[in-house]
This record gives structure tokens, C-alpha cells and sequence, in this order.
């Protein structure tokens, strides 16, 4: 009967460590969050913005059985900042740049379809985006896959790449009809 109890507390620790994981400002010390505008007719450049989780209560439960999703992501530094920003599509807000995106749920994680995309797994991703004072509302089409700890990435780990547009009108951008927006973050197993 002990042998029973240890094999099922093993087992339920061991689907813990796949369906569990958090998104923290704490570990790693790197940047694990990026976000991208993109405008939809290609003709502005696009806008990089990248950074880390806003906090250390962020969590998110990979179990198709109990889907959820809570963190803030804070992206405040722009990839190539010195450059010419009436290029890019965010080159009209004022700067410096700040996207905070906000998730607040998730859906049950479904099998993707076959692709060039690492995912294995995609969710929508509900919350609101925050940028140049305007707070937007967020469904995100999110491709999910497992990192088993291997080349850049030394740690186990859970990669999500989300995707949604917008309207340049949503921004305050009077010369962009879409923008394509995607994100991407690493989480982590709890400690």
C-alpha cells in the first residue's frame, strides 16, 4: 500500500512538472518575453519590443483538464532604438516604447496541426494589451510546445508563440489599416 502511495504521489509530481509552470520576473535573470508590430501591408517596418514577466505571481497550467493563464508581460526596451523610428509601425506613439500585455485565461490546449511552427499544442489567450495609454482587449491564437532543456535553452521549460491584430485605429495610427502582433515567452516549472 506505501509502495502504491509513493508511485502515485511520483506520478502526480511528474504531471505536475509537464502541465505546470510559472512566469516570473525572478527566474531566469534574462529577458524571456518579446513583442513584435508588424504592419499588415508591409509597409512600415516593423516594431521589436522585449522584456520580462511584470512580476513573480505570473502562472500558467498546461492540463487540457484545468487550462489557466495569468501573467503580465512588461516589454520596455525596442530593438534598435537609435534607428529611424518614423519607419516602423510604432514610430508615431510617443516614445520610449512600453507594451504591457496582460493575460488573464487561457483555453483548454488542443493538438496543432501539422506545420513549420514548433507547437505541438495551440490555446487562445484572452487579456488586454496596454501601449501609448490605450488598453486594448486580446484574443490570442498561442502555439505551446515543451523544451526539454537542450541548446540555448538549458532549462526545462514551456515556449508559447502568440499571435493577434489589431487595427492601426486602435493605437491612434492613422496610416496603417492592421497591425499583426505576436509574442513570445518562456515559462518555467515551479521550484
Amino acid at each position: 500500500m506505501k509502495t502504491l502511495l509513493l508511485l502515485a504521489l511520483a506520478a502526480a509530481a511528474a504531471h505536475a512538472q509537464d502541465t505546470e509552470f510559472r512566469v516570473t520576473s525572478a527566474f531566469p535573470k534574462y529577458e524571456t518575453a518579446d513583442i513584435e508590430f508588424r504592419d499588415a501591408s508591409g509597409a512600415k517596418w516593423p516594431s521589436f519590443l522585449h522584456g520580462k514577466p511584470a512580476n513573480d505571481t505570473g502562472a500558467l497550467s498546461f492540463d487540457p483538464a484545468k487550462p489557466a493563464a495569468t501573467f503580465v508581460l512588461l516589454c520596455d526596451k525596442a530593438a534598435q532604438d537609435k534607428g529611424d523610428q518614423t519607419r516602423r509601425v510604432l514610430g508615431a506613439l510617443p516614445q520610449p516604447h512600453t507594451a504591457t500585455l496582460t493575460i488573464t485565461a487561457m483555453t483548454a490546449p488542443q493538438p496543432a496541426a501539422k506545420s513549420k511552427s514548433k507547437a505541438t499544442h495551440t490555446a487562445e489567450l484572452t487579456g488586454t494589451l496596454e501601449i501609448a495609454g490605450k488598453k486594448i482587449p486580446v484574443r490570442a491564437v498561442t502555439g505551446l510546445w515543451l523544451h526539454d532543456g537542450k541548446g540555448d535553452e538549458k532549462n526545462r521549460a514551456l515556449m508559447l508563440d502568440g499571435t493577434f491584430a489589431l487595427k492601426g485605429a486602435d493605437l491612434g495610427l492613422r496610416d496603417i489599416a492592421q497591425v499583426e502582433v505576436r509574442f513570445g515567452l518562456t515559462a518555467y516549472p515551479p521550484r
